[in-house]
């Protein structure tokens, strides 16, 4: 009787012991793949692979390399799970243009858009310079041989004004910090860069103000816009949000980091990685400022040219992509 009894105990300590290995067992572990250590997209996607660990039990590692054409083709290939890119990069990357020109990369995938990052034109305060309509026949930073997925949205920016880069005079620079460089030495009238980005306020202090012109909100300026930068899309930048340069309610563009995968990647992670941004996204981004603004809303964003995975689009609910 007492033998008995200790085998049924031995049986039930050994299924719970079991059960417990074979949960560990079925955690879903992803390789992230990011930029250089100490850059900002390293620190995304380090930030995000903490997150998910913490907060929906899912085993993932962050390993660095030199940057999206290092390790988008790795994902495109299946060699690693996800990366979280910005949305320039990636739309190079699928449609095959700027640095990806004849290797598109057909197998990518979006598993979720992670936080929109706002960019304008940036101009000197005392320019003179009001609107985007006004940079007619003055000096716009361009070439961006360091960056050169951004290019469209500079080319974006232009057509929302009603120009084109025939309008004015483009000033070639190697990236768009050396654009706002050339903008406080007084080389180049107007540069794309990030309304967030540490430059800003070192720009400000140096040239006595810096000024963002307003986007036109108009159906068909934002056509015009989107004709050159398909993923590009407009925001509302208020006083509250503190930006140096927009005193005043105004728009602007902004496009997205996202998270990518490739094709093997199984459908267990993807579900289990978006319905975890869907779900606690918000409560994430609260305690991780480097993840941005994150909502229900804004990680279930849909683009035109770029395909969400299976799995993603049933865990974000989205109808149509």
């Amino acid at each position: 009787m007492i033998r008995s009894k200790l085998f049924c105990s031995a049986v039930v300590i050994g299924v719970f012991v079991t059960g417990s290995f074979v949960a560990k067992a079925q955690a879903p572990q992803v390789r992230f793949a990011a930029g250089q250590q100490g850059s900002q997209n390293y620190g995304v996607n380090a930030a995000l692979a903490q997150a998910l660990k913490t907060s929906g039990s899912i085993n993932a590692t962050v390993q660095a390399f030199g940057g999206p054409t290092s390790y988008l083709p790795l994902a495109n290939s299946g060699e690693l799970d996800v990366a979280a890119v910005v949305m320039p990069d990636l739309g190079d990357a699928v449609r095959g243009t700027g640095p990806f020109t004849g290797n598109a990369l057909k197998n990518l995938r979006l598993v979720a858009a992670l936080f929109p990052s706002p960019v304008g034109l940036m101009v000197r305060k005392d320019s003179g310079i009001a609107s985007i309509k006004d940079l007619k026949g003055k000096r716009v930073s361009w070439g961006l041989t360091a960056q050169a997925s951004l290019l469209p949205y500079v080319e974006g920016a232009l057509a929302n004004g009603g120009l084109t880069k025939k309008d004015v005079k483009l000033v070639p620079v190697a990236s768009v910090v050396n654009g706002v460089d050339d903008v406080v030495a007084g080389r180049v009238d107007a540069t794309l860069f990030a309304l967030r980005g540490g430059k800003v306020v070192e720009a400000d202090s140096a040239t006595g103000g810096i000024r963002w012109l307003p986007f036109d909100t108009s159906a068909e300026a934002v056509r015009r816009m989107q004709v050159v930068a398909p993923e590009a899309y407009l925001v509302q930048i208020t006083p509250a949000d503190k930006i140096v340069g927009a005193p005043e309610p105004i728009s602007t563009m902004a496009y997205d980091y996202v998270l990518v995968t490739g094709p093997k990647t199984s459908d267990a992670a993807i579900t289990a990685i978006a319905k975890t941004l869907r779900e606690k996204g918000a409560d994430i981004a609260k305690t991780n400022k480097v993840l941005g603004n994150m909502t229900a809303e804004s990680v279930a964003r849909s683009y035109r040219q770029i395909p969400h995975h299976p799995a993603a689009k049933t865990a974000l609910n989205i109808k149509a992509n």
